[in-house]
């Protein structure tokens, strides 16, 4: 391939940023004489600013998107002085505390929002950040400060999934939905685009959505994949007179915001490329978060400690929420059959019954419990089951069938298990992983 630049036989990519292996990488940044995109180089903590980049056999030029499309993204300008990650989380707290008037736990929620959305592509998922905005909250408020501080923000309002489908991915941007439509398949969607490899077929091809979101909806996610895998904040409805928001002052925060989470980013993102682990007595989708909030601010473990108090908060909801879903009820029983230490195999009418019992206990009734419903659970939850000789379908509880559902257990986040921790091999295998992996945390840090 020869290219427009005379250079013979070398791939000419156009680039909305990389991460290489060897820890160099690319970013946009905007000239702010002409507006044109020009990358950033970074390798070893030094930066060029450069019209091209060449990178293992490789010409990288800036995207260029069309000229709407790029006016409506905003792109720093500069690169900030060095600073902690921390203190630049305590800056932002104050800053969206002053202008919308909110509870420290909905601005921790959603400055850590902001964070993922410029350290997304170095973490393990990219987190969703739903914000619900009832009548009289500063929603617009809200809107308007995120759009200043996020990753190349890009605000659509009303999304179908067919929008949604035709979004500008290539640009690597940060989505702000105003009340999207969440009919049909569209939480599912928005889960799946917080992982990568999530593809959605198109009329044009596949499309990748993963990549960095934030929705404002006046409703809460109920009854949706959205519901425990979304990190959630709420605005409240204020009365006081909240500091005006103009335009000049609008600028003034981009231009000094936009600069320090590019610098930032640039100088921290090679130690967040090694997986770490935080959060371990969290349920899975809550790990997950922690995961990928933690990791940036390994020099604080104050402000660890208060995102991880956030995320409790909104595990115990998970956990409650469990403790009456019919497939963590379900995989209680069979675990409460294998804390007997005595049984080979549980009938699926044995389990059914101590399925009743546990919902009794809890002064619930669940309807149609019966071992034919819990049967099919088991086999939802693909714990290995089928005919235990003349007594009928059921488990045998070998030490794979017993460790399998001791993840789920955990997965589940039920708390029975913690009963058992000393006097049972598997919660003690349980235990032990997420030591592990709190371990290779901390050497890491």
């Amino acid at each position: 391939m020869v290219g427009n630049n005379g250079h013979k036989n070398i791939d000419v990519i156009q680039t909305a940023g990389e991460i290489f292996s060897d820890k160099t990488v690319i970013e946009l940044i905007r000239d702010p004489v002409n507006a044109e995109l020009k990358l950033v180089h970074c390798r070893q903590g030094i930066f060029a600013l450069k019209p091209e980049v060449a990178h293992d056999g490789r010409i990288y030029r800036p995207l260029r998107p069309d000229r709407n499309l790029s006016s409506c993204v905003r792109f720093p300008t500069r690169i900030g002085p060095a600073e902690r990650a921390e203190e630049l989380f305590r800056t932002v707290c104050c800053l969206l505390t002053t202008h919308l008037g909110q509870l420290d736990s909905c601005v921790t929620a959603i400055v850590c929002g902001i964070f993922s959305s410029w350290f997304w592509p170095v973490l393990p998922m990219a987190p969703l950040l739903w914000i619900f905005a009832p009548a009289g909250s500063p929603k617009d408020l809200a809107m308007r400060l995120l759009g200043l501080l996020c990753r190349r923000p890009l605000r659509l309002v009303g999304v179908r999934r067919g929008d949604l489908l035709r979004a500008p991915m290539s640009l690597q941007p940060t989505l702000s939905l105003d009340e999207p439509d969440l009919n049909l398949q569209m939480p599912t969607l928005l889960e799946a685009s917080c992982y990568r490899g999530a593809l959605i077929p198109r009329s044009q091809g596949m499309l990748e959505l993963f990549g960095p979101k934030v929705i404002f909806s006046r409703t809460i996610p109920i009854g949706t994949p959205l519901e425990t895998n979304a990190l959630r904040a709420a605005l409240v409805p204020v009365s006081q007179r909240l500091p005006a928001l103009d335009r000049k002052v609008e600028e003034e925060i981009a231009e000094e915001f936009q600069a320090r989470f590019l610098g930032c980013f640039l100088r921290n993102f090679d130690r967040l490329q090694t997986s770490k682990f935080y959060g371990d007595d969290l349920t899975l989708p809550m790990r997950n978060l922690a995961s990928a909030f933690c990791p940036i601010f390994d020099d604080d473990e104050e402000l660890r400690t208060s995102i991880l108090r956030l995320l409790a908060v909104q595990d115990e909801e998970i956990r409650a929420a469990n403790a009456s879903a019919f497939a963590s009820v379900v995989v209680e029983a069979v675990l409460s059959f294998i804390h007997v230490g005595r049984l080979s195999n549980v009938r699926t009418q044995q389990v059914a019954d101590k399925v009743e019992k546990i919902y009794a206990g809890r002064g619930l009734h669940q309807k149609n419990v019966s071992a034919e419903s819990v049967g099919w659970a088991i086999k939802k939850l693909g714990i290995p089951s089928g005919r235990i000789g003349k007594a009928g379908n059921g488990v045998g509880l070998t030490v794979q069938v017993c460790r399998q559902v001791h993840q789920l257990g955990f997965s589940y986040g039920i708390r029975a298990m913690q009963e058992f921790r000393s006097s049972c091999r598997y919660c003690d295998e349980q235990a032990a992983i997420a030591q592990k992996k709190t371990d290779v945390a901390a050497r890491g840090a």
